[in-house]
């Protein structure tokens, strides 16, 4: 069905890069517990100061961006206390061990403990029990879930939720999520690379069998329109989650 190349060409653009099988996290050190992050805050920084592509020897389909990041709060400031890349080499017996290395003066000096004030946004992160295993990003589902707000680098609150209290609080940002400017950008700037992906126009790719004779094709064009704008936002809802700021919900 052509309405279909839209979600599929989504699909090809995005998740090969970042949602293309199960992510290996960044990690969060409180105290004795080193959580896993469900996001990557380093990424907004790269955005403006690339990543050294020279060391990054290999890059897996479970670690698309090349390092592993661990952060600590330090007076209450979100700094990196280390970032590697993953390295291998072949043992005596012809296997391939993998390994960390540092690369945290490569990457960020000298000076130690380099301050994210960079990054607005909310760290996910999730513990206990995986009660849902979904092989791509960091859509796998856990029993409980440490919520904690960024501010321009600061810890500003946090809060714990259950597995289902996630869920539920995923759900009503996403419909929050979809009434902003932001959402109708990305929206707009997945459907413009898809379009250049499989080189037809909307007016054509969205229509599925456009019929002969009293067939409405404009009805049908939105009708299909219609469909992948669904499947779009499943896909967004499911496998996104830089979208979800701060704990509380904003208000419109």
């Amino acid at each position: 069905m052509k309405f279909l190349k839209l979600f599929f060409a989504f699909i090809v653009l995005v998740s090969v890069k970042s949602f293309a099988t199960a992510q290996v996290p960044d990690y969060l050190i409180i105290d004795k517990d080193t959580l896993q992050i469900q996001s990557n805050p380093l990424e907004k920084y790269f955005e403006t100061n690339p990543f050294p592509q020279n060391l990054v020897h290999s890059v897996s389909s479970a670690n698309w961006r090349g390092y592993i990041a661990y952060f600590k709060f330090l007076d209450g400031k979100l700094v990196v206390e280390n970032i590697y890349k993953e390295d291998y080499k072949e043992n005596s017996k012809g296997e391939t061990d993998f390994f960390l290395t540092s690369i945290y003066k490569d990457v960020f000096g000298m000076k130690s403990n380099f301050e994210c004030d960079f990054y607005s946004g909310l760290l996910i992160c999730p513990s206990g029990n995986m009660i849902q295993y979904v092989h791509m990003g960091y859509s796998s589902v856990y029993e409980n879930y440490n919520l904690i707000e960024i501010k321009n680098g600061v810890n500003i609150k946090s809060k714990k939720m259950t597995g289902k209290e996630f869920q539920k609080f995923k759900i009503d940002y996403f419909k929050y999520y979809k009434q902003t400017d932001e959402y109708k950008r990305k929206v707009k700037d997945f459907k413009d690379a898809a379009q250049g992906e499989i080189g037809v126009s909307n007016s054509v790719f969205l229509v599925e069998n456009p019929g002969v004779g009293r067939e409405n094709k404009s009805l049908k064009k939105k009708e299909a329109e219609f469909r992948a704008d669904k499947e779009m936002d499943s896909f967004m809802f499911a496998f996104l989650s830089d979208y979800i700021k701060t704990i509380e919900i904003p208000i419109n």
